[in-house]
């Protein structure tokens, strides 16, 4: 809690950022700041009052009600994982490519535990409000139109067939060009074969 008898300071925006668990990013937007403003209060003057009286209540606030939810609870890659299921199999590879992602990265959500984009984690949010808003038998339907609009960006981008390959960045046909010649190193002189000075 920030204390009642001192003003908020710049480093009360980053305590109350780590207690709801936000990145940067989501606590700029939270409290309205740009990244050049966020540094000025939090990193250059940690220790100095906040000048904004309102942006000083809202931390405040905050500070006084952590238990808000300040901003959407994402859901984590196994519970979408499960929500597509429910509708349609879809494997790893494809779950990658539903999020715009390359076809291993599944993987290392799912088992490994490694941390989504904030990109990725947004998309998961509002695809799976999406979802849950439909009735279960037209779910299958969103994530058919779903699917066809990532497979449309692929194609925008040169990438056919993006749930086989499960690779975003087109392949390149380039031909092959030819080796290289090694080149030859440089001749010295042996010794006492040079000119003398």
């Amino acid at each position: 809690m920030i204390p009642a008898n001192r003003p908020v300071l710049g480093k009360d925006l980053d305590a109350v950022r780590q207690q709801f668990g936000l990145l940067v990013s989501d606590a700029i937007w939270l409290f309205g700041l740009s990244i050049t403003r966020w540094t000025q209060i939090v990193r250059n003057n940690p220790d100095e009052p906040v000048k904004d009286p309102t942006l000083a209540l809202l931390v405040r606030f905050l500070d006084q009600h952590a238990d808000m939810a300040v901003i959407p609870k994402f859901p984590s890659a196994e519970e979408m994982f499960k929500l597509i299921n429910d509708v349609a199999d879809v494997d790893q590879k494809r779950f990658s490519v539903l999020f715009g992602s390359e076809a291993s990265a599944a993987y290392r959500w799912l088992k490994v535990g490694s941390r989504q984009t904030p990109a990725v984690t947004r998309l998961m949010h509002y695809l799976q409000e999406a979802l849950v808003q439909q009735p279960p038998r037209k779910r299958g339907q969103l994530l058919e139109s779903w699917r066809n609009t990532v497979a449309q960006e692929a194609s925008a981008r040169g990438v056919e067939d993006i749930f086989k390959t499960g690779q975003w960045n087109p392949k390149t046909k380039a031909a092959k060009a030819p080796r290289a010649k090694k080149a030859a190193s440089p001749k010295v002189p042996k010794a006492g074969t040079g000119d003398a000075a």
